[in-house]
């Protein structure tokens, strides 16, 4: 999932509770929560400012400080700044609303599954993609989501799902600069390339840089050799790749560290890259680098709920709660991720939803990852593209598989 995406800017704490009192939470660590965060690689910190204040009207629903008073809820996410967003944006105000205590620990999915096979379960909500949200379901780890108690009629349909409800969008996008004089128009504009020079030489504009990693990245090939969008999954992994060998040479960087599409973007190294969309408001290059929404991939985060989780009643009523439209905005004006709701735009300023991926004038300009597919096979295929890169002949072997 690139997961350095997960370092996002901190604004500080923004009050967002303002009026509010009763606010219990515990940021302690203990023995059965990890210390150490998924982030392979720290990203700098980052303050750049927002663009509103905080909403700090109150939730509908939740006017009873005493609703939860005497539980606990005990939520692992992230950790990092994404986590301090969540804190600010949903964990501080339910605890608020509702009288409970908030414990927030550091998610592990391997601890998630030790935690249910010994049926000591000590998480009751977690963050976590929603590939992996479908993979632990397919593995009896999760409970359903409760839509008695969780109202998904404000949500976007796609990630109101059985086993797990979407935190908040982002998307992987093709980014270039203002003074580019070729502005992609779509995968097929960013795989329009000259040909090879017989010195091999190659001007700026003409290099391109890809995400090094199946996920959106064979997506895009097959956008870009004309695959419609609705024909898209299953994915043709043969053609795929083919489309792959024929931008390979152009491709300067594969990129792993998420803020590098920005910075070469920035730096005029290369023409145009794919890139996580929330990676150019955080670095501060909105000057510099802009981002073109159509053909992009949403992707999501999700809330979910172990098997076996001892507070799940108090569980789905903070999901139901994160997922309204004041903590959705206010968890969108804290870091540039789109919200679930679709009311919690009503909140936002125009300035910024312009740069959050689920807004009224992107979302309908890009498609939603299949999640279901890559449950199934970002393992083989991240082994199959890994021997791709690496091969000097181009594309291996198409191995035998349901994908194709």
């Amino acid at each position: 999932m690139g997961i350095s995406r997960r370092s996002v800017l901190s604004l500080g704490a923004l009050g967002l509770t303002a009026g509010l009192t009763g606010c219990t939470l515990d940021r302690s660590d203990t023995p059965n929560s990890p210390t150490e965060t998924p982030e392979p690689t720290p990203t700098p910190e980052l303050s750049p400012t927002p663009t509103q204040e905080p909403i700090a009207s109150p939730v509908p629903g939740y006017a009873d400080p005493t609703r939860w008073n005497g539980r606990t809820l005990s939520i692992a996410a992230w950790g990092g700044d994404y986590q301090d967003a969540q804190h600010e944006a949903f964990f501080k105000p339910f605890a608020a609303a509702t009288g409970a205590t908030v414990q927030e620990k550091v998610a592990d999915i391997d601890s998630l599954r030790d935690q249910v096979d010994s049926e000591d379960v000590v998480w009751d909500v977690l963050t976590v993609p929603m590939e992996q949200m479908v993979r632990l379901a397919r593995d009896n780890y999760l409970m359903p989501i409760n839509y008695d108690i969780v109202n998904r009629t404000p949500l976007y349909p796609d990630i109101a799902l059985e086993y797990g409800v979407g935190v908040a969008y982002f998307s992987a996008t093709m980014i270039y600069a203002p003074t580019s004089t070729a502005i992609p128009q779509d995968w097929s504009s960013f795989w329009n390339v000259p040909p090879l020079t017989e010195d091999g030489e190659i001007a700026p504009q003409d290099l391109r840089c890809l995400r090094r990693h199946p996920i959106g990245t064979l997506e895009f090939a097959l956008l870009a050799d004309g695959v419609p969008i609705e024909e898209l999954y299953p994915l043709d992994v043969e053609r795929a790749f083919a489309s792959l060998d024929r931008i390979r040479a152009n491709v300067l960087v594969w990129w792993q560290e998420s803020k590098e599409p920005a910075e070469l973007i920035a730096a005029e190294a290369v023409g145009i890259a794919s890139s996580w969309n929330v990676r150019v408001p955080q670095l501060d290059l909105t000057d510099l680098v802009r981002i073109n929404w159509y053909q992009g991939m949403l992707s999501a985060d999700a809330w979910i709920i172990p098997r076996g989780a001892a507070n799940s009643d108090v569980a789905f009523d903070f999901i139901n709660f994160a997922s309204r439209a004041v903590p959705q905005a206010n968890f969108a004006l804290l870091v540039p991720y789109g919200p679930v709701n679709v009311d919690a735009f009503s909140l936002i300023r125009n300035d910024r939803s312009a740069i959050l991926p689920s807004s009224p004038g992107n979302k309908p300009l890009q498609f939603v990852e299949n999640w279901s597919y890559w449950a199934e096979y970002e393992e083989r295929l991240t082994e199959q593209f890994e021997e791709w890169l690496l091969s000097p002949d181009g594309t291996p072997e198409a191995e035998e598989s349901d994908s194709e």
